[in-house]
Parts: structure tokens; C-alpha cells; sequence
């Protein structure tokens, strides 16, 4: 009998041994999930809180940021960062700086598609801003801003003068470049090509550009600084041709004036209308425009030779000589061409008889 209540009593002890680790294993299995979910929102808390974009930014955008968020970008919307509406979707903004938490802010399917974050200073390149456009239903792409400030000026040597041109507004420029980027992505196949080459791209983010002055300013000077820099960067060195965009900006500007552009208040509109209507430069042409380049204003070109590809000349003239003229004044600019090319003479004198009239 003795035996039999020692027993019962050890099983008893054992049991309440084992109900109280049980109760102390759950209740230290719910201080952990607390401390871990305390830990996460932490986290997140402070990843959100350190997203905030220099005062530049925001001020550049601050026409195209959107006041309200689509429903469906909501479950990974945080207002610490900036968010653009792109045709139906939503791009953001982001310091380099604060990349890894932009990156935190966006859906998994979309972060398998970005560099990861060692990588963006690389991608970045010595560039003050890029556009990385991404494949989802919500998101257009992510805009990256460097920590590099925007050029003030750009300076060009020509026959050993230098010559130099103030860039104004020039982080705004930069930001609506890219953002024309995603905004032509969104029309491909649309009222755009299903296929553009990249340098297509280029000049299109620049049409982009132009249509965004015209809403947001009373001239279109700041198109004509576009103009004269990418003339300016094609003749500091030829391998800019793959953003030569003056070709397409002077057509445009010497076309349309501002009220005309000012007057489509869909960027979809603008470029349904007008690129039908703009030449397109295929790869010969580039090809031979950049030797002609080079021939003309690269290191090497010491002595003249009129006749260099001169079936091409025509163009090259039409579209540097305003840019010449700025820097050097109309007399100096088209002694300099005509001393340059042999198809230069003619289209001197038809501009000078035609300023006559």
C-alpha cells in the first residue's frame, strides 16, 4: 500500500514538474514572438523614418509628386519617400543613400529585379541621377539621385578657344530626363514603336523634357540649354552621341513654339502627335556623323578637311551651328564652319539672306 502512494505521488510530482515547464516554455514562446515583432516594427520604423529626400528633390518634383496613392500601391506605400504617377502606374524616388531602405519599401518581385544595394554606386557611375524601369502591374521604376551635385556649367574647347555655357535648373533637367524614360516605356506599343533603339530612348526622354518646360515654365529656354549642352557634350567627345539629342530638339524647337507644345496637356498627346512627323537617324547615319565629329573637333584634328564625308555635313551644320553661334557670335561661327566644311558656304549665305528678310 506504502508503495503504491509513493508511486502516485512521483507521477503527481512529475506531472505538475511537466505542467510547469509546459507553461514556462509558452509563456517564454510569447515573449519572444513580442520581442521579435517589437523588434521588426523597430526596424521598420526606423528604416521608414531615415527615407526622407533632400529638399532639392522634393522641390524638383514637387509638380509631379502624387497627392494621392493608388489603392493598389498602398501595402508598400510609406510618404517618406517620393512617389510619381507614371501613365497608370507609380515610380519612386530615391537618394543613393538611402537605397537598402527604398529597396525595403517595395514588393519582393520588384526588388529581384533592381542591383542590389553594393552595387547602385557602380551602376550609378559618376551620373547624377539613373532610371531603372522594372516589369510589374503597379510600379514603373525607381529613380536613383547621387550624391554628386548637378553641373553648373559646361565647358567646350574649339581650335584652343574654351567656351563655356551656365547650366540652370539643371537638377530639375536631370529628374523629368528620367522620369521621360518610364513615361515613354508606359506608350511602347501604344502611340510608340514596340521596339526603340537605345538611343531613341534617349532623345525621347529629352521630347519628354521639353513638354515638361512648356507646362511648367513661361519660355522654353531651358530647351535651348538642353540643346546647346548635348551639342556641347557631342563635342567634348563623340562617344556622347548615344544622347545627342539635338537633332530631335531642333526640329522641334524651330517647329512647334511654346504656346503649340504648352498646349498639349497630355504628354501622350504631344508625342503621338509629333513623332510620326521627326527623322529618324539610322545606324550609317550615326555612324558617319560620329567619324565627322571626331574628324572636326577631336584631339587629333589639326588640319582641316573640307570635303571629309560631306554628304553628311549638311546636317551636322544645321544642328551645331546654332550652338556656335552662341558661343562665338554669328560672324566668328560661320567663318569657323566654312573654313571647316565644304558644304558650309551655301548654308551660310541661305541663313544669311533669309535673317534679311
Amino acid at each position: 500500500m506504502r508503495a503504491l502512494y509513493l508511486m502516485a505521488s512521483a507521477v503527481l510530482k512529475s506531472a505538475v514538474l511537466i505542467r510547469a515547464i509546459l507553461i514556462r516554455a509558452i509563456l517564454d514562446s510569447a515573449v519572444l514572438k513580442r520581442a521579435f515583432l517589437i523588434s521588426t516594427l523597430v526596424i521598420s520604423q526606423s528604416l521608414l523614418a531615415d527615407t526622407h529626400l533632400p529638399f532639392q528633390i522634393k522641390i524638383a518634383l514637387a509638380p509631379t509628386i502624387s497627392p494621392t496613392i493608388s489603392p493598389t500601391i498602398s501595402p508598400y506605400y510609406s510618404s517618406s519617400f517620393s512617389w510619381i504617377p507614371i501613365s497608370n502606374k507609380q515610380a519612386i524616388v530615391c537618394d543613393e543613400s538611402r537605397y537598402p531602405s527604398c529597396l525595403n519599401a517595395l514588393p519582393i518581385e520588384v526588388v529581384s529585379q533592381l542591383p542590389k544595394d553594393t552595387q547602385i554606386s557602380s551602376h550609378l557611375g559618376g551620373k547624377t541621377a539613373m532610371v531603372l524601369a522594372v516589369n510589374h502591374h503597379d510600379i514603373a521604376g525607381i529613380i536613383i539621385v547621387s550624391a554628386k551635385q548637378p553641373l553648373t556649367q559646361t565647358i567646350t574647347s574649339i581650335n584652343g578657344h574654351t567656351y563655356q555655357l551656365a547650366l540652370l535648373e539643371q537638377f530639375k533637367l536631370t529628374l523629368w530626363h528620367e522620369v521621360g524614360h518610364l513615361e515613354n516605356i508606359a506608350l511602347i506599343g501604344d502611340v510608340l514603336p514596340s521596339t526603340l533603339s537605345a538611343y531613341q530612348h534617349e532623345w525621347l526622354a529629352d521630347m519628354y523634357l521639353v513638354w515638361r518646360i512648356a507646362q511648367t515654365h513661361p519660355d522654353l529656354n531651358l530647351a535651348w540649354q538642353q540643346f546647346h549642352r548635348r551639342n556641347m557634350d557631342l563635342i567634348n567627345n563623340r562617344h556622347n552621341m548615344s544622347h545627342w539629342s539635338s537633332p530631335q530638339l531642333h526640329w522641334l524647337l524651330s517647329q512647334y513654339q511654346f504656346k503649340d507644345i504648352q498646349g498639349f496637356d497630355h504628354y501622350s498627346e504631344f508625342i503621338a502627335t509629333i513623332f510620326p512627323q521627326l527623322a529618324l537617324f539610322d545606324d550609317t547615319e550615326i555612324a558617319e556623323i560620329s567619324s565627322l565629329v571626331q574628324r572636326t573637333f577631336g584631339r587629333g584634328a589639326t588640319l582641316a578637311l573640307p570635303k571629309y564625308i560631306f554628304w553628311r555635313q549638311q546636317r551636322l551644320i544645321e544642328v551645331i551651328s546654332p550652338t556656335l553661334v552662341m558661343l562665338m557670335g554669328e560672324d566668328k561661327a560661320h567663318k569657323w564652319l566654312v573654313e571647316q566644311f565644304s558644304e558650309a558656304a551655301q548654308l551660310v549665305n541661305k541663313e544669311a539672306g533669309h535673317n534679311k528678310l
